[in-house]
């Protein structure tokens, strides 16, 4: 199999495991999401359906939207961190009733994991950008 269609479908398998894994977080645990957790929601569940059918699909020319897609979220991400480490950086990051700096599983901050797999996607949308594209 070539590398592309697996870069995409490696990409898809990561947003789809990211937007499954939140919903449990939220549905199942009862995690109530913060501010900063519903605008990373907002970069990665895009990301399973766009990904799921441009691999569908074979189209090899999403990655830029992916791209700038997993950049924003993981810039969200990495912010998000940073007001769970030093909370008195960032005093209006976040409203009640669930403060940004609330940590729900302090051994793998879902922010943490959130910026894991928006690096991955990026990574791999990277790698796709520069795959030879067939003539049409």
């Amino acid at each position: 199999m070539k590398r592309g269609p697996l870069l995409l479908a490696f990409a898809w398998v990561v947003a789809l495991v990211a937007t499954l894994g939140s919903l449990y977080y939220s549905e199942v645990r009862l995690f109530l999401p913060c501010e900063l957790c519903w605008y990373q929601r907002i970069f990665m569940y895009p990301q399973a359906v766009l990904l799921g059918l441009a691999l569908w699909r074979q189209d090899l020319g999403v990655w830029p939207y992916s791209l700038a897609l997993s950049l924003m979220g993981g810039s969200i991400s990495l912010l998000h961190l940073l007001e769970e480490r030093f909370p008195q950086l960032f005093p209006l990051a976040c409203k009640p009733p669930v403060p940004c700096s609330a940590e729900y599983l302090p051994q793998f901050p879902i922010p943490l994991q959130a910026l894991i797999a928006f690096t991955l996607i990026a990574l791999s949308m990277g790698l796709l950008a520069r795959e030879p594209r067939a003539p049409r």
